[in-house]
């Protein structure tokens, strides 16, 4: 169930991401483990996770190693008064992503980073850049290169293990 929860959370990621889905479950506060659930006497899951996956570059299997962040927006809320003090921060209920990772495989080497949807690539053989978006496809993960062209080509990736970090 928690793998599939974190998969369920980097779907949303590749798809409008979702907070709340990444919040982990709750075990009715049961559990003292790390990540299990946020009940009364368990303890909250990390914004932090790691999702490995296998990717087909053009006919070569590649690992794909994706560490996301998940930072939620807030808004500072003031007192009354001629001089307001801050008396409050509340959640906007907007999350950012921020992804960043590796792509290795026996013939190349990428290190991305990106921001919800987006990446950016750099090749460590040649440091040429381009941009990847990811996509959900069912079960996998399309990383779909230079999305605004020249010449956009996907690749299939499927998830491997995830874990929070």
């Amino acid at each position: 169930m928690f793998r599939l929860r974190l998969y369920l959370c980097l779907l949303s990621l590749v798809s409008q991401l979702m907070l709340t889905g990444c919040g982990g479950g709750s075990d009715g506060g049961n559990s003292k483990n790390t990540g299990t659930g946020a009940g009364n006497g368990g303890t909250p899951p990390s914004n932090n996770a790691r999702f490995e996956f296998t990717c087909d570059l053009g006919g070569i299997d590649a690992t794909l190693v994706m560490n996301v962040e998940a930072v939620s927006d807030s808004g500072v809320v003031f007192g009354a008064g001629p001089n307001p003090e801050i008396s409050g921060v509340v959640s906007t209920g907007s999350v950012t992503y921020y992804t960043s990772g590796t792509v290795t495989s026996p013939t190349a080497a990428y290190i991305f980073t990106g921001e919800n949807n987006f990446a950016d690539f750099t090749d460590l053989s040649n440091s040429s850049r381009f941009r990847v978006q990811w996509m959900a496809d069912g079960e996998n993960l399309i990383m779909l290169v230079n999305p605004f062209g020249p010449g956009p080509s996907n690749h299939n990736c499927t998830l491997d293990s995830a874990g929070y970090v």
